[in-house]
């Protein structure tokens, strides 16, 4: 562009130059070509500085791609350093992960393991000492039961004596009525007979009976008295006076008794059982002359 410009102006000057005819024009012409020469000398000076400058900072502007490609290998040295060293990093941080949870694993095995024998060692401790109270507890029990024992047997063996006592006075009052009976049946008939003291008398036995049925057969004296009662039933059975055996045996809708009934659900479903009687039935000659009244457990 600048040369354009130079030649353009060098033409111009030339072509005044032709043309010009005063001298002063000439002179003018010069002056002005002489002013322009100075210019276009500053302006090739200040060109000739341009082109160093450019050329200083193409030398720069090359200084600076070296540097900034040196800088880019650098940098994708040092991301391949990175990516290696996060590599190794990541692998290190799997390792020591796996080995801490491997070490946690271990030490919570480790932590449970002690725990369990503890716990174990205490269970023992209290087991033993809950052994030893229910021990004590049970030992005790076994003596206040071995005692209430002692004194259930001595309560039935005082029973008993007294029975046997009784059964003594009223085997006597038995022959005595049975003679009284046998002089009255040859008096008057069956219907006029009085039955009130051997009726009182069956509900004595009927309560002994009773009494031996919830003891323990083998409390002193108990044979020896169910022997006595059986051979005072088998006298009064012996005169006509027959006392119905009932206890343990099934009940049924016909029988001619007053029942109060319980439930008992350890019998069968269905089942009906006497299991007491408060006064039995009596039957003369065949001719029953007093009702039962019992009690019957039955599971309904």
């Amino acid at each position: 562009m600048r040369r354009i410009f130079i030649v353009f102006i060098c033409a111009s000057l030339w072509m005044t130059i032709l043309y010009a005819q005063p001298d002063s024009l000439l002179k003018a012409h010069q002056r002005q070509i002489s002013k322009m020469e100075q210019s276009l000398r500053s302006l090739k000076s200040e060109n000739e500085m341009l082109k160093q400058r450019v050329k200083i900072q193409g030398e720069k502007i090359g200084g600076q791609n070296a540097t900034l490609d040196s800088l880019k290998s650098v940098v994708s040295l040092n991301r391949q350093n990175i990516r290696q060293t996060a590599n190794q990093l990541g692998v290190r941080i799997d390792e020591a992960n796996t080995s801490l949870l491997s070490k946690a694993d271990t030490d919570d095995l480790k932590s449970r393991t002690v725990w369990g024998i503890f716990l174990f060692v205490l269970l023992v401790i209290v087991s033993f000492f809950v052994y030893c109270l229910l021990h004590r507890r049970i030992a005790k029990g076994r003596l206040d039961v071995a005692v209430l024992k002692q004194k259930a047997d001595k309560l039935n063996e005082d029973i008993l004596n007294q029975f046997s006592l009784d059964m003594v006075e009223m085997q006597k009052l038995t022959a005595s009525l049975v003679a009284l009976s046998s002089a009255q049946v040859s008096q008057v008939n069956n219907a006029d007979l009085d039955h009130s003291l051997i009726k009182t008398l069956a509900d004595r036995i009927t309560f002994m009976e009773m009494t031996l049925y919830k003891m323990d057969k083998n409390v002193r004296g108990y044979k020896q008295l169910s022997k006595s009662i059986a051979q005072m039933k088998d006298n009064l059975k012996a005169n006509g006076y027959e006392l119905v055996e009932m206890l343990g045996k099934p009940y049924n809708d016909g029988m001619k008794v007053i029942a109060n009934f319980i439930e008992d659900e350890e019998l069968k479903e269905g089942m009906q059982i006497i299991t007491s009687i408060i006064k039995p039935q009596i039957n003369y000659e065949g001719i029953m002359i007093q009702s039962a009244q019992i009690t019957v457990s039955q599971n309904s």
